[in-house]
């Protein structure tokens, strides 16, 4: 099931920033473009491994390579307190996912929020985001959009994911994470004009990002419910 939902995800990812990829110059176009087709065929290497193999526990780990970050699951668990650790190890039963597993999720997600947000694009963000969240962000997008404003975003790289804290509340669970990206953030107006921001600075970001579940509904989403830098 696990991999019917990450192959359903890759092809819908591929497909959403493929649509987009009008928006930007032809430079930037191909680059994009190779980058997209290098990480689907990637993806679905791996799924056919795992599918021919019919072992699906292999996935996580191999889709640590392709994001790219470290993490180290037996020393970042470590870290947690007692209570985190043990909150952790029930949810990933439940859910029957593991560390690795869910911290490549959280790391996809995180790539699309970000991008989704720069290409005022709603139908993404509601699908990633609690409702409560989505309408800061979805007031964000509006309220750039009637200033004839546009965010331009670049995620270089995503170098450091750490889960700072696990709550179980009955069948609810939310799990804190602590991201650490390398990105380009510059708004420009309506004459392409930069406003804020530079188009050359790469800029390090500390953010954290809470993502819930329901651990006793059979939808295998998590939502991102807070964000924080």
């Amino acid at each position: 099931m696990d991999l019917i939902i990450l192959a359903i995800i890759t092809a819908y990812i591929f497909f959403r920033l493929s649509k987009n990829l009008g928006k930007i110059d032809e430079e930037e176009k191909q680059e994009i473009h190779k980058k997209l087709l290098e990480r689907k065929k990637q993806i679905e290497e791996i799924l056919d491994r795992a599918q021919k193999s019919g072992a699906s526990n292999s996935a996580p780990s191999n889709l640590e390579k392709i994001i790219g970050s470290k993490s180290t699951s037996d020393s970042d668990i470590e870290k947690l307190d007692a209570d985190s650790q043990q909150n952790l190890n029930k949810i990933f039963g439940a859910c029957n996912i593991d560390y690795n597993f869910f911290m490549s999720g959280a790391k996809m997600a995180f790539e699309m929020v970000i991008n989704s947000f720069a290409k005022d694009d709603l139908e993404t963000l509601k699908m990633l985001l609690s409702d409560k969240i989505y309408q800061g962000f979805e007031m964000a997008v509006k309220n750039r959009q009637s200033l004839n404003q546009k965010l331009n975003t670049n995620l270089i790289s995503i170098d450091a994911t750490q889960i700072v804290s696990a709550l179980l509340i009955d069948n609810f669970a939310s799990i804190v994470v602590k991201i650490s990206s390398k990105q380009i953030n510059y708004i420009t107006d309506k004459d392409q004009n930069i406003i804020q921001g530079k188009k050359d600075e790469i800029s390090e970001i500390f953010d954290i990002w809470t993502f819930k579940k329901d651990i006793n509904n059979a939808n295998p989403n998590w939502l991102v419910s807070a964000t924080s830098s």
